[in-house]
């Protein structure tokens, strides 16, 4: 059930709670005119401050009501309110599916292919990324980038488009653009909020060229291009060596105005994700959201018609009757 459905429906059970208490609070009041000389003495008055008591418990009915629809119609899911919140962050993934990337020349020991080394690099990404504000947009490039999901929350969905899927046969031969992916990318992203995007390419590098790159979208807050593959030997592949060009990859990432790592042997440090990784920002503030809302409502409505009886026992009047004499009692007994 929707957020808003909920709302009405606990809206309607306070209002018809609140009747019906109303109800019960006028026909007390006509007895108590009835019978207020018993219960408060000669002057038929009960202190000042049980006249606040009517409307409280009014209310309490009426929270009480509204508290316990809202908490029904969350199915037990805790969790709700936190999955449905708004997002506040974006990641934005441009993984490289050229067959080059199926050359085993990345890992510790150099006998991993470039392609498992960047699905393994992604998913030490997005273990350390805030899943519930976090959403993300991943495209695939090798002529050029093509959108493979837009922003998604399942985490795994987007592990899987790097794990071992041969994207490059959705592709015609041809050679690895960097530049026009990077062009295309951005235009995926032109949209989001500003300063709410990290840009990571996973790449094993591409010569580009002096001129033809666009900005990136005022949405990027961080960009980060990570290459795999051995930077020293290369594998022959398509007439010529391929191997990492880091040296091409950090200027790319200079003229874009992020950084760039080497990760053929080391995942991704911490303090490049620290936007993305971060707690969030609202985080250490105290949020009161519709479940902890209903939670107070029940809460406080509980504690007032617990506690009105026995105030009112205790405190309601001034007058106290005396007990009967001795010499009564025994004669009674």
């Amino acid at each position: 059930m929707v957020k808003e459905q909920i709302i009405h429906l606990a809206v309607w059970a306070a209002l018809a709670a609140a009747v019906l208490a109303s109800l019960g609070e006028w026909l007390h009041a006509r007895r108590m005119a009835r019978l207020g000389r018993l219960a408060f003495g000669p002057d038929v008055k009960p202190r000042a401050w049980t006249s606040l008591v009517p409307p409280l418990r009014v209310a309490a009915f009426a929270g009480v009501a509204w508290g316990l629809t809202v908490l029904l119609a969350f199915d037990g899911s805790s969790r709700l309110a936190e999955r449905g919140g708004p997002v506040t962050r974006h990641l934005m993934v441009l993984l490289d599916v050229s067959p080059s990337m199926e050359l085993k020349d990345a890992g510790e020991d150099g006998t991993q292919s470039r392609r498992d080394r960047a699905a393994s690099l992604l998913k030490s990404v997005l273990e350390r990324a805030n899943s519930d504000r976090t959403r993300v947009t991943m495209a695939c490039f090798y002529s050029d980038a093509m959108l493979l999901c837009k922003e998604v929350s399942d985490h795994e969905l987007v592990w899987n488009f790097a794990d071992n899927l041969p994207l490059h046969m959705a592709y015609k031969p041809g050679k690895t653009s960097l530049l026009r992916s990077l062009n295309t990318a951005g235009g995926f992203i032109r949209d989001f909020p500003r300063k709410s995007v990290t840009f990571l390419v996973l790449t094993d590098g591409d010569t580009v060229p002096a001129s033809g790159l666009n900005l990136l979208p005022s949405s990027v807050s961080d960009l980060l291009v990570v290459g795999v593959g051995s930077s020293t030997m290369g594998v022959f592949i398509d007439g010529h060596q391929s191997r990492q060009d880091n040296a091409q990859l950090a200027q790319l990432a200079r003229r874009l105005g992020g950084q760039f790592h080497d990760g053929n042997r080391k995942q991704i440090p911490s303090a490049l994700l620290s936007r993305l990784t971060a707690p969030d920002e609202r985080g250490g503030r105290f949020q009161v959201g519709l479940r902890t809302l209903a939670i107070m409502a029940l809460a406080a409505g509980a504690a007032v018609l617990c506690l009105a009886p026995l105030l009112l026992e205790v405190f309601g009047s001034a007058w106290k009757p005396l007990p009967a004499p001795a010499a009564t009692r025994e004669v009674e007994a």
